[in-house]
């Protein structure tokens, strides 16, 4: 039997598990989502409106969505399930009572463990080999809600924070439809998370953003693949001046040149398709930056400002 289903989300991962959801023909009464000028922070933002009209489904804007004004919206829309897919806002308690089915989030982490921020860049930061996503049932707490459905996917060496936000998207949507059609035939499970197994993840400020390029090449290497675009990128100082790293190629693949007198983030050798940089342990090539690497001079250093 179809559900009531209030949708909410506002970047491009929302737009994919909705498209999915409208195509699916689930019973979707009412999307709730921000305009550009309230995203502002959402380097992913996405129109939800067009796909709105294409399916001929009521949509909403609001600033915050535990404004009075939006919460009783949603529970005139008499929701049996609510799914919030790419919203970075807390819930008030009062809105997860509304739907008797409970409300549906999203995580790009395996549940309990990641909890918190940014889970994608830490991934790659850390060098994880894999990741996955949990659809789970949002409760007060942070990330800490009954499992409803995972998924884990590998990470490739090669592969950039762009790579990943595509391979949840398309799992995203993957997943809703099979979740909606387990929720209507009353089959899903819900999984109590270990707490115990639980980890937490901090948000990130500019600093952690700093290459630290006496921390060795892989370090390296995987905070630049993990801040590429569309986030703010990595960066470096070259004579007082900040430059923002967006490519580098794997350890050991394109550089040159050896460890015998260079010091911590000095150029070993300039390439037309970018500059060998010494990072402690080894070369790293590092490409699309925001400087020519050509005007780069060998014996020069990259610092840490």
């Amino acid at each position: 039997m179809a559900m009531r289903i209030v949708f909410i989300g506002t970047v491009d991962f929302s737009f994919s598990c909705l498209q999915s959801m409208l195509e699916r023909k689930a019973q979707v009464v009412g999307v709730f989502t921000q305009p550009r000028e309230q995203a502002r922070s959402n380097a992913d933002w996405a129109d939800l409106s067009p796909l709105c009209q294409m399916y001929r489904v009521p949509v909403f804007h609001f600033r915050k969505i535990s404004d009075p004004e939006t919460v009783e919206k949603i529970r005139d829309l008499k929701p049996e399930i609510i799914f919030v897919l790419g919203l970075s806002q807390l819930l008030p308690p009062e809105f997860l009572r509304i739907p008797p089915m409970g409300v549906i989030g999203s995580h790009p982490a395996l549940l309990p463990e990641n909890r918190g921020r940014h889970p994608l860049i830490w991934a790659l930061v850390k060098g994880l080999k894999k990741s996955g996503l949990s659809l789970f049932y949002i409760d007060e707490g942070v990330d800490s809600g009954d499992i409803a459905l995972q998924r884990e996917f590998p990470i490739e060496i090669t592969d950039t924070a762009k790579d990943l936000y595509e391979k949840i998207k398309q799992l995203g949507a993957e997943m809703v439809r099979e979740l909606i059609t387990s929720l209507e035939k009353g089959e899903v499970a819900r999984i109590p998370q270990d707490h115990r197994k639980a980890t937490y993840l901090r948000k990130r400020i500019k600093e952690d953003g700093l290459i630290r390029w006496e921390e060795g090449a892989m370090k390296a290497y995987n905070l630049i693949r993990a801040l590429t675009l569309p986030y703010v990128g990595a960066h470096t100082f070259l004579n007082g001046k900040e430059i923002r790293i967006w490519g580098a190629l794997p350890p050991g693949s394109g550089a040159c040149g050896n460890g015998r007198g260079h010091e911590p983030g000095e150029i070993i050798s300039v390439k037309d398709e970018g500059a060998a940089v010494w990072a402690n342990d080894g070369p790293l090539l590092i490409k699309d930056l925001e400087m020519d690497p050509r005007k780069f001079t060998v014996g020069e250093v990259f610092g840490n400002g």
